[in-house]
């Protein structure tokens, strides 16, 4: 018998898990794209606009903290494919 999740989705097409797998690393890559914007802005590198985020600090570590936790999610992801 095989394993849950191991079955072909609808058409024969790849396995739901893998279709997961995918959802995953996108929304690891979109914390990291964010979490760059983040820093960019906690650091006052990125100024355009006016948004309470440049210059403070605060959102350079969460934003460092966004885009350690996006590049596990997305390395953890890439090792199970």
């Amino acid at each position: 018998m095989d394993a849950p999740g191991s079955a072909p989705g609808p058409g024969g097409l790849e396995p739901p898990r893998r279709r997961r797998s995918s959802l995953r690393l996108a929304l690891a890559v979109a914390m990291v794209l964010a979490g760059l914007v983040w820093m960019g802005q906690g650091l006052g590198i990125l100024t355009a606009g006016e948004s309470f985020m440049i210059g403070d600090p605060t959102w350079a570590i969460i934003g460092a903290v966004f885009v350690a936790i996006g590049a596990l999610v997305a390395i953890r992801e890439l090792r199970r494919s």
